[in-house]
């Protein structure tokens, strides 16, 4: 036999001892790993439809002037239909609301969430939203049916609302976006929208 022969020879062996080394580390049992993480989609909300999904750790980031209050909270009832518009706000737009024609460009679920954390959640996500100049947003509240009293979160979340300079309009949503466990919402123009839009008319 040749030294090269040899040679060959010699790493066939080592690698046969190597390998079962390996083995015997694991007690000769190999076993396949599985993934069995889930990923959990909310039904809800169809992602397809929304421009942003933030998580609330970004939300939290944004600030808004602490303009509501949670005094003298007219409370609703859990199955009521909820309808806000502010003078000039034309019936078109709820209607629209209403039948959920306009999109989201992003949402929040309150669920869980006590009063003063919803609170801080509603003004911090207000604000975000205005940074980014979005027009319609959904905010999940729940009816409450559970709560003592009723519609303890949903009557707070219209309260405050009201309240707030940005906020134009609100319509309970439709049934496949929440129901009366959602309002949709319609803010205010930013400065930059509006000069665009006259700019527009002014040309035609």
């Amino acid at each position: 036999m040749s030294d090269k022969e040899n040679f060959l020879e010699l790493l066939k062996e080592q690698s046969k001892e190597k390998t079962e080394d390996f083995s015997s580390l694991l007690d000769g049992e190999i076993k396949v790993i599985v993934q069995d993480k889930i990923e959990l989609k909310s039904k809800g909300i169809d992602e397809a439809l929304a421009k942003i999904r933030q998580s609330s750790a970004v939300h939290a980031k944004e600030e808004i002037a602490d303009t509501a209050s949670s005094s003298f909270v007219n409370m609703v009832k859990p199955n009521d239909v909820l309808v806000f518009k502010r003078p000039g706000i034309q019936p078109y737009v709820l209607q629209k609301l209403r039948k959920g024609e306009y999109v989201e460009a992003d949402y929040i679920d309150l669920h869980g969430k006590t009063i003063e954390q919803a609170y801080e959640t509603v003004m911090k996500f207000i604000g975000f939203a205005k940074k980014h100049e979005f027009r319609t947003i959904l905010i999940i509240h729940g009816k409450g049916e559970r709560s003592n009293p009723k519609a303890l979160m949903k009557s707070h979340v219209a309260h405050w609302l009201k309240q707030i300079p940005e906020v134009m309009a609100y319509h309970s949503a439709p049934v496949w976006k929440g129901g009366a466990g959602a309002l949709y919402v319609i803010l205010k123009k930013s400065d930059k929208a509006s000069i665009i839009n006259r700019e527009i008319y002014q040309k035609r």
